[in-house]
């Protein structure tokens, strides 16, 4: 609750009887919330003290010398209308009194009158009196936030002006509402947007972020003020639209150029502004906006920090067809998970857009990396997990977007999409590969007291001999005799760790001649079967098995 409404309503008491005045004013109102804020013996006094104070509440006799209750009912409302009069009337001036009710008197109470009745017409009137304080805030408040919104309002009208054609019969009253400072005829749209701001605020707050916003939305709206009437407001996450008066003392582009020389000077950031043409009338600013925007993007072939004007862009009728043979083979290498491949590639195509873009249209050049980068993508999903591909993609679309961004940038972005793309087709083949050769793995693993051959291993999971061999030694770095030797050496260990005959145990592990084994045996360990058994078991004969001893 504020002061305003928490603070007690304000009373005058008058009457030409100093007893009635003495009792009223010993009632106990601050209880009730309500203040005596003074005292009268008369009519032309207790006016004056009503000028004065201004009382919430005045209750005063009906009949008094100099002047009675009835004129200074008048009197009251005309200067003072909120102010309630409760009038105190004696039964012969009952129609009296019902005409001053009907004149604007809150109520009136005939004598002889309790302390009661006195109390129950100023609790009447109080509540009254707080409910009209309270509308009185309501609207204070709404006026106070109306102002306050004035800009959102005055953005979001201008959004709609630039976007719909509205003729100023339409636009008149609500730009007098919206205290428009514009002269309705004669403007310019420019577009301006905050260079590379997505990749450097990356790692910035939300409160640091709006920060440099508002910072340079106000170096903006000081710059055209010197020099134009003009409304400028954020657009969108980077960038600034402004509408202004076109002005004989300054050209829109030494305007847009200015800009771009404060902002900076004063700040860590360029801008690259889009300067639309003339238009005469309201109607015509969604064709000045549409200017604007391709000048805009024409700062595809810029690296910032400048300001281009529609009127000086070459506008040619028709888009020489460009053809991007590299295309295919760029999908190719992203199939074959080959990122020195793809790198190559991509290079090859940036090279060829970049001597051919003064004869491209910015939208056309952006199309064909739209198309690329789609191309890409789709090949990502058919041969990625989602889970691991869409973290990137989410990535590469978060930081994609604005026509403004240099030629270069859209190339270095495209770039690291299509590398980490297939270095994921490459370790996502691997994987599925591994699959297979873990499942090999298994086979041999199970057989490892028999004979295994590489082609009954890549029979059994399917692939032709040769091309298992290299699957397989790429996902283990060892080659299929390599691994089996190595297991079967690994299995003998355990068996003569457990007191295993030597014989018994070639023979488990796919070694029918003990000669052999101990020779493959001790190539790999540097000792022969015996000797490694005799290092765990120096107490036990050879031959002699586990259960043979007491």
């Amino acid at each position: 609750m504020s002061h305003y409404e928490a603070e007690a309503v304000s009373l005058c008491i008058i009457d030409d009887i100093k007893s009635v005045v003495d009792g009223l004013t010993a009632m106990n109102w601050e209880k009730q919330g309500i203040r005596v804020a003074g005292v009268s013996n008369n009519g032309e006094g207790g006016l004056r003290l009503i000028y004065e104070l201004r009382p919430d509440l005045v209750i005063t006799d009906i009949r008094m010398p100099r002047m009675d209750g009835l004129s200074m009912l008048r009197a009251v409302l005309e200067e003072h209308r909120t102010c309630k009069v409760i009038l105190i009337s004696g039964y012969a001036d009952f129609e009296y009194a019902q005409q001053a009710v009907q004149l604007g008197a809150f109520d009136f109470v005939v004598k002889p009158f309790s302390e009661e009745d006195i109390l129950s017409a100023a609790l009447r009137a109080k509540a009254e009196i707080m409910e009209e304080r309270s509308k009185r805030l309501s609207l204070r408040d709404m006026e106070i936030k109306l102002r306050e919104s004035m800009p959102v309002l005055r953005q979001e009208y201008f959004a709609l002006l630039v976007s719909h054609r509205t003729t100023w019969e339409e636009a008149a009253g609500r730009w007098a509402f919206l205290n428009i400072e514009l002269e309705p005829r004669g403007f310019i749209v420019m577009l301006i947007e905050i260079d590379r701001f997505r990749e450097r605020v990356a790692e910035l707050s939300i409160r640091e972020m709006e920060l440099i916003r508002f910072s340079l939305l106000n170096i903006m709206q000081e710059t055209l003020a010197g020099r134009t009437r003009s409304v400028v407001f954020r657009a969108r996450h980077d960038r600034y639209l402004a509408v202004m008066n076109d002005t004989e003392a300054f050209s829109p582009i030494e305007i847009a150029e200015q800009c771009c020389r404060n902002i900076e000077q004063y700040t860590k950031f360029t801008v690259s502004v889009g300067v639309g043409g003339r238009v005469t009338e309201i109607s015509e600013l969604p064709d000045s906006y549409r200017q604007a925007h391709l000048a805009l993007a024409h700062h595809l072939f810029t690296e910032g920090n400048a300001a281009i004007v529609y009127n000086d862009i070459h506008q040619s009728g028709t888009q020489e067809p460009l053809a991007l043979e590299y295309k295919d083979e760029l999908l190719l290498a992203l199939r074959s998970g080959n990122v020195s491949r793809t790198e190559s590639i991509l290079s090859a195509i940036s090279e060829t857009l970049q001597s051919l873009v003064s004869r491209q249209n910015p939208d056309y050049l952006l199309s064909l990396y739209d198309e690329l980068a789609a191309s890409a993508i789709r090949t990502f999903y058919e041969l990625v997990p989602y889970p691991d591909i869409q973290p990137l993609i989410q990535r590469f679309k978060a930081a994609q977007g604005p026509s403004g961004m240099p030629l270069a940038s859209l190339q270095r972005q495209l770039l690291a999409l299509c590398k980490e793309g297939a270095g994921m087709v490459h370790r996502n083949s691997l994987s599925e590969g591994q699959k297979v050769i873990y499942e090999a793995i298994d086979y041999i693993m199970s057989r490892l007291s028999e004979e295994i051959t590489v082609g009954q291993c890549a029979a059994h999971v399917h692939l032709s001999a040769s091309y298992f061999s290299s699957l397989f030694k790429r996902v283990t770095g060892m080659t299929v005799t390599q691994f089996t030797t190595s297991e079967r050496i690994q299995k003998a260990k355990q068996l003569l760790v457990e007191g295993a005959p030597v014989q018994e145990v070639a023979s488990a592990v796919g070694y029918e001649e003990r000669r052999y084994f101990s020779e493959m045996f001790k190539k790999v360990t540097g000792q022969t079967p015996s000797e490694f058994r005799a290092g765990y078991h120096p107490d036990r004969p050879e031959g002699e098995a586990p259960e043979q001893r007491r």
